[in-house]
């Protein structure tokens, strides 16, 4: 088993991803963790070699070993870029106008059908999570920060709908948001239950969920203008 890394408050160190300050370097970089992330997918974390990522990104293995330390180290990087867009992605999503127009519902099922959507896009990643999760790695934190963040702006929307939230508000959106990114997981990872990750109806059981489980009506209104 490879020793444990040494993680920060969010899981990650970025120290391990050497950095790349030209833009040609930069894209490099974004070669290999594209490359990787898909390799990931075809093979698992463990049956993937450094030189397949390499290949795959039309790289050199030295220009792998000039950014990152080994593959542990390429997927913490991986990891953090990810959860950077994934923060990204959750706030441009709360705060797009066009939210304001919708109802309840419309919005939840807008949320995890977007959800499945760009989980389904990095399923290497998730596959390499579980794996080195399975072998003693501290690689979580990150994720329960991002269904934190999700969480956050969620009850602050039903606020602003005017639903009735309590103390526990918050830590029952997490748990809310944590049973819909599972969901959407175990159907990417191991097959439909009963319905696929990217099958609308699968979208459209999760928002019903999501909408039982927080107390919210399906006569909930659009937002005040």
């Amino acid at each position: 088993m490879p020793k444990a890394k040494s993680l920060d408050a969010n899981g990650t160190d970025p120290t391990w991803a050497r950095p790349a300050y030209q833009n040609r370097s930069r894209e490099q970089r974004d070669r290999l963790l594209k490359a990787g992330e898909r390799a990931f997918a075809a093979n698992g974390f463990w049956q993937t070699h450094i030189t397949d990522i390499a290949k795959r990104a039309g790289c050199s293995v030295g220009s792998f070993y000039r950014r990152f330390e080994d593959k542990e180290a390429f997927f913490l990087a991986l990891q953090s870029d990810m959860a950077a867009r994934a923060e990204a992605n959750i706030a441009k999503f709360f705060e797009d106008p066009a939210r304001a127009n919708e109802t309840l519902d419309e919005l939840l099922g807008r949320l995890t059908h977007n959800t499945a959507r760009t989980m389904r896009g990095i399923e290497g990643y998730y596959r390499a999570l579980f794996e080195l999760s399975l072998r003693g790695q501290n690689v979580w934190p990150p994720m329960r920060r991002i269904e934190a963040i999700e969480a956050e702006f969620l009850v602050k929307l039903l606020k602003a709908r005017g639903v009735a939230v309590d103390d526990r508000a918050q830590q029952r959106a997490h748990l809310a948001i944590r049973m819909m990114h599972g969901q959407i997981i175990s159907a990417m990872l191991h097959g439909p239950g009963p319905w696929s990750a990217d099958d609308p109806l699968l979208h459209e059981e999760l928002a019903l969920m999501l909408m039982r489980y927080l107390g919210i009506g399906s006569e909930t209104v659009r937002a005040k203008a």
